[in-house]
């Protein structure tokens, strides 16, 4: 009768008292910081597929803002007396204000219905380097100032838009609480919903990522001027053209991360409109 033969005995990787040294399966994992470790991969976000839901906010968005259904709320009765002075003249400011108000109530209850999910998922590009991102936002904010001020310099005179020129009308005649509730939060949310999550997140399923970018690009840059019936200077342009590549890209690269892209947005808003109601009302008048 023989011996079967024996295996030789096969040696475990050695396990630290911690119990990091291996997984399950017997396969040797590097602890964090031990040299050869591979980097961490980076979190690339699912904005998942366009919904029934996207739609709606899409065609709301549209016939709001394209097809001027906004003005249908001065068919309330009662509605435009509310800003008529005693002179029977109406304060234009407060008058255009309450109807964005209105209109971006509508869209940002929509849009946060449509992609509460993968907004509340996308925080999680926060996990990697998330101190380096939120300081990345003032110097990506600061850059766009500095090639805004450039453009500025080498216009020879100022380049602001009919839209931004509307905005500071506002601010003289609308509390800052509710401007900034629309102009910092809803508005910001509802465009990058619009212009990133969907023209980049999810249209980007079938389109090459950087087609979809200049398309987001030029679009937000060009709804600025809706008011203009698109009569502008091209110099006027820059400004959303710059703000948009900062975003755009920063959402790309933070792995299609609709929280990131939103907060930077928001960032911006935020210094623009401290200013407009800080600083301006300071400044001769005519500049």
């Amino acid at each position: 009768m023989t011996d079967e033969p024996r295996q030789a005995p096969q040696h475990e990787p050695h396990r630290p008292a911690d119990g990091h040294g291996s997984s399950p399966q017997g396969q040797l994992i590097i602890p964090p910081g031990w040299p050869g470790r591979r980097p961490q991969d980076r979190i690339v976000l699912d904005p998942g597929k366009p919904t029934w839901m996207d739609l709606v906010t899409v065609l709301a968005y549209l016939l709001i803002f394209i097809l001027g259904a906004a003005v249908l709320v001065t068919l309330i009765p009662g509605f435009q007396e509310q800003f008529t002075e005693t002179d029977g003249t109406l304060n234009e400011g407060s008058f255009t204000f309450s109807i964005n108000l209105i209109s971006y109530s509508v869209l940002t209850v929509l849009a946060l219905i449509a992609c509460w999910k993968p907004f509340i998922a996308s925080f999680r590009t926060f996990k990697q380097y998330g101190w380096l991102k939120i300081g990345l936002i003032p110097v990506i904010w600061f850059v766009c100032i500095m090639v805004n001020a450039l453009v500025v310099m080498a216009a020879g005179q100022p380049i602001k838009s009919a839209n931004q020129l509307a905005i500071e009308e506002m601010t003289t005649q609308v509390a800052f609480l509710p401007m900034l509730l629309v102009t910092v939060f809803m508005a910001p949310f509802v465009e990058e919903y619009i212009f990133r999550h969907l023209m980049i997140g999810k249209l980007s399923r079938w389109i090459n990522v950087w087609v979809c970018v200049v398309i987001s690009m030029v679009l937000f840059a060009l709804i600025h001027f809706l008011s203009t019936g698109f009569n502008f200077d091209p110099v006027q342009v820059i400004p959303y053209l710059t703000l948009a590549a900062a975003i755009t890209v920063a959402y790309v690269l933070t792995g299609k991360s609709l929280a990131y892209a939103t907060i930077l947005h928001v960032f911006n808003n935020l210094v623009s409109i401290v200013v407009a109601y800080t600083l301006l009302p300071l400044l001769p008048e005519g500049m």
